[in-house]
């Protein structure tokens, strides 16, 4: 059996408060600005146990141009996205259906646009045989 892999981790919390700021300050709302701003707050101070993922993941990490970071965290970043959206949504007390945007130029965060990813539709014909 393989080692576990160690994850790369994001608290909540700060995670949220540095999504707002960029969203609320015109000049840092986009998704590349705001993915390599929490690859700098995760990766620095008394982020221990990332700096020690990022060395097992590649020794010449803190060596990494602003693509490289990008490349390595965008995914990560747009999956807790998705996933505090979600929480947002069925959250107690929100009965508009509010959840937050994300930074300008998400869609566009690997090259490729929005109909990249499956669609509900698609995931269910996989799984009901359609």
């Amino acid at each position: 059996m393989a080692a576990p892999t160690k994850r790369f981790n994001m608290d909540t919390r700060t995670f949220s408060d540095i999504w707002n700021n960029h969203l609320k300050k015109e000049s840092a709302n986009d998704w590349k600005k705001f993915v390599l701003a929490l690859f700098e707050r995760f990766t620095t101070g008394n982020e221990y146990k990332n700096m020690e993922t990022m060395s097992d993941h590649d020794k010449t990490w803190k060596k990494w141009d602003d693509d490289k970071k990008y490349a390595f965290l965008s995914e990560k970043c747009y999956s807790k996205c998705m996933s505090i959206r979600k929480t947002i949504l069925k959250a107690e007390g929100n009965t508009s259906g509010f959840q937050p945007d994300l930074p300008n130029g998400y869609k566009e965060r690997n090259g490729k646009g929005s109909g990249s990813r499956a669609t509900g539709k698609e995931l269910f014909n996989i799984f009901a045989g359609a």
